[in-house]
């Protein structure tokens, strides 16, 4: 059967792996086609192969001529709004899921913005950053906002370590809107390197009320009630307030005996506990052999796992508890 005349060009370029699928003869990528679409396979040759040299079919009487796959097809341009849009768009994903602004020099991300947006250019580590200062000021701005609607403020801190062992001290300001939902957006979080003396934490706490120019509206101060920070905010002219939650946990370990080495009963079943999850935690094959019994004893149940005590987590003894009453018998067994 003679080839037909009207047969594209881009087949010089392709190899029919089937009826449904096609094979670039310079790449080797592998395409899906239907009912003889070259539409794909043109929108490759676009993207991944610009400067290919095609050669179109020969005419009736014998002669063949040259064109390069950009005569017959248009790059697509990217316009200035489209391109600022996208940018907008992945500095958000970065700053929502707090990935490093490095990932705009990914290979395999710039990629995938070729293949949604060909003509779109990816930025550099620079311009991305500018954009992320900038919703940044966006969205101080539209805080301070709400912030000065409010007429009362209640400031809530707390001092804490990273993995890297940094000190940091994070902010919290709660109020009721007009609307009467409470809002607790945290105003800010930054490194403490000097000594956590009650002189210093007070001093960052004026200093982010003037940021926030909410100095007049701070009424209480919400902490911990640890030695170096009572009284931090009556320095402030704000009221101290001790965190409920923290002094249910230091009533419930002290009655149970758990806050110090003692030989109360619950002292001694807790610390035995701890051991028992330190056991699997430094175990890889008991967690495993672990897990194994669990789905063998309960299919249907979701697997448990076990969790450190920790006595500074005012829940970790009753998520602990919870988690070797529940387990019963795997945990034994395996211990044996």
């Amino acid at each position: 059967m003679a080839p037909r005349a009207n047969r594209s060009f881009v087949w010089d370029n392709f190899s029919k792996l089937s009826s449904t699928k096609v094979q670039c003869n310079l790449c080797k990528k592998d395409l899906a086609v239907s009912g003889g679409v070259t539409i794909g396979m043109h929108a490759h040759l676009r993207s991944k192969h610009p400067s290919v040299v095609e050669s179109s079919s020969s005419m009736k009487d014998g002669s063949a001529t040259t064109m390069p796959i950009t005569g017959f097809v248009k790059r697509r341009s990217c316009p200035d709004s489209r391109q600022e849009r996208i940018t907008e768009a992945l500095a958000k994903v970065i700053a929502e899921n707090m990935l490093p602004i490095l990932i705009v020099e990914s290979e395999s991300v710039r990629n995938l913005l070729g293949m949604l947006e060909p003509g779109y250019k990816v930025p550099c580590r620079q311009t991305t950053t500018s954009h992320l200062e900038a919703m940044h000021r966006t969205v101080s701005n539209k805080l301070e906002e709400k912030l000065s609607t409010a007429d009362f403020i209640s400031m809530t801190t707390d001092i804490w370590t990273s993995l890297a062992n940094e000190a940091y001290i994070s902010f919290t300001a709660s109020y009721v809107d007009e609307s009467w939902v409470l809002k607790s957006p945290v105003l800010s979080t930054v490194p403490i390197p000097e000594r956590h003396t009650q002189t210093i934490i007070a001093e960052h706490l004026s200093d982010l009320a003037e940021k926030w120019a909410i100095s007049d509206k701070v009424v209480a101060c919400v902490h911990d009630g640890a030695a170096n920070i009572k009284d931090a905010g009556e320095r402030n002219k704000w009221t101290d307030v001790a965190c409920a939650a923290h002094k249910l946990h230091l009533c419930v370990t002290t009655s149970m005996g758990i806050d110090k080495v003692t030989n109360n009963p619950v002292a001694k079943c807790v610390g035995a506990a701890a051991r028992l999850v330190g056991h699997f935690a430094h175990s890889p094959m008991a967690t495993t052999e672990l897990m194994k019994r669990q789905a063998t004893m309960s299919p249907d149940d979701p697997q448990r796992k076990l969790i450190q005590h920790c006595k500074t987590r005012w829940n970790s003894v009753f998520d602990m508890f919870e988690r070797l009453v529940d387990l019963r018998w795997p945990v034994c067994a395996v211990t044996q």
